[in-house]
Order: structure tokens, then C-alpha cells, then sequence
């Protein structure tokens, strides 16, 4: 049992050193600049060795976004546990979330996988189905403080929150000097107009 455990960490700890690598080629060389060589060398690993844990490149960059996405979701779901406490700690747990989410590093690569989602049908199913997971996060999220609104009424406002998200992701890419306390403020603006009922009614009288 311990030599199958042993195993199992050594085959985790290869995975990360891998994973590690092909982030930091990335980041360095764009999706399709970052070649297997370049993955190896960075990982000290053979090519050889790479390919018992990876049958092709993309299968590496695949299991590299769902590492990423994986992680944005964990800490996504864990604010659920707000969604019975009043309004003001909701938008503070959560600005303060995607903002510490939303580093320079992590934007980058999220543009990456987004470009790639437009060329790669994999990806974009990889993509979709994030989406999906974060908009139902959203919505859980901020149910409980729009009582009276429709499932749609709460689907537009998960969908605010999302277009956000993503939205903050290309500026801190883009401008990585922004103020990050200037665009906490911006998103804790969006957040709040989310969780206002006042404008599910303005919006109706418009249609």
C-alpha cells in the first residue's frame, strides 16, 4: 500500500513539474510557441518521459487549462457559503476574490486559452463548460438577495458578473500597471447594480 501510495506522489509530483513547465513556456511563447522541446528542457524531463504521463502536446496545454480553471472554480464555489450573509460582505468576499484571482499571470494564460478556444473546438468546449460552472456559481451566489425576480432576471445578472470577470481579466492583461484597488471598486460597482431589483423593472419597462 505505501509503495502504491509512493507512486501516486511521485506520478502527482512529474504531472505538476510538467504542468509547471508548459505554464511558464507559455507565458513565454504563446500557446503554439511553446513546443514540446521547450516544455521538456524547462521540466528537465526527456521528451520520452514526458510522453508516459502525455500522449501529445495539446493534451498537455488541455490538462494545463483545466489545472488553471480548476483552481478559479475552488475558490468561485467556496463564496457560496456568503449567500446567507447580508449584501455588503457578498460584494466584498467576492471583489476581493476575483481580484486576488486576477493576477497579471493568470489573465495572460486565460487569453491564451481563449484565443486557442477560437481555433480549437476542444478548447472551446473546455471553455463553455467553465463558463457554465462559474455562471451557476454566480447565480447561487446572488439568488438569495434578488427574492421576487425571475430565473431569467437572475440569468442576466450571473451573465454581468461573468462578462466582468472576463472583461477584468483582458485589462489586467493588457494594462498590468492598472490600480487593482481602482478596479476592485469597478467591479464592486457592477456587483451591486447585479444585485439591485430596482433595475429588473427599469429594464422591463424598456422591452
Amino acid at each position: 500500500m505505501a509503495r502504491a501510495t509512493s507512486r501516486q506522489e511521485n506520478r502527482a509530483q512529474r504531472l505538476t513539474q510538467i504542468l509547471d513547465a508548459a505554464r511558464a513556456c507559455v507565458r513565454a511563447d504563446g500557446f503554439h510557441g511553446a513546443s514540446l522541446s521547450r516544455i521538456s528542457a524547462r521540466a528537465s524531463m526527456s521528451g520520452g518521459h514526458i510522453y508516459q504521463y502525455f500522449e501529445t502536446k495539446e493534451a498537455i496545454m488541455l490538462a494545463l487549462c483545466e489545472r488553471d480553471f480548476d483552481d478559479f472554480l475552488h475558490h468561485i464555489t467556496t463564496l457560496e457559503d456568503y449567500a446567507s450573509r447580508d449584501e455588503d460582505a457578498v460584494v466584498e468576499a467576492l471583489s476581493n476574490e476575483i481580484m486576488s484571482l486576477l493576477s497579471h499571470d493568470r489573465s495572460a494564460l486565460t487569453l491564451e486559452i481563449i484565443a486557442e478556444a477560437g481555433r480549437n473546438p476542444k478548447f472551446l468546449d473546455l471553455v463553455s463548460r467553465v463558463d457554465d460552472q462559474i455562471r451557476s456559481a454566480f447565480r447561487t451566489i446572488i439568488r438569495p438577495f434578488l427574492a421576487g425576480l425571475s430565473d431569467q432576471d437572475i440569468d442576466e445578472r450571473a451573465e454581468t458578473l461573468l462578462v466582468m470577470a472576463r472583461g477584468l481579466a483582458v485589462h489586467i492583461c493588457t494594462r498590468p500597471t492598472s490600480d487593482h484597488r481602482l478596479l476592485a471598486t469597478t467591479f464592486k460597482i457592477s456587483f451591486r447594480g447585479a444585485l439591485s431589483t430596482g433595475s429588473a423593472r427599469v429594464e422591463r419597462k424598456m422591452e
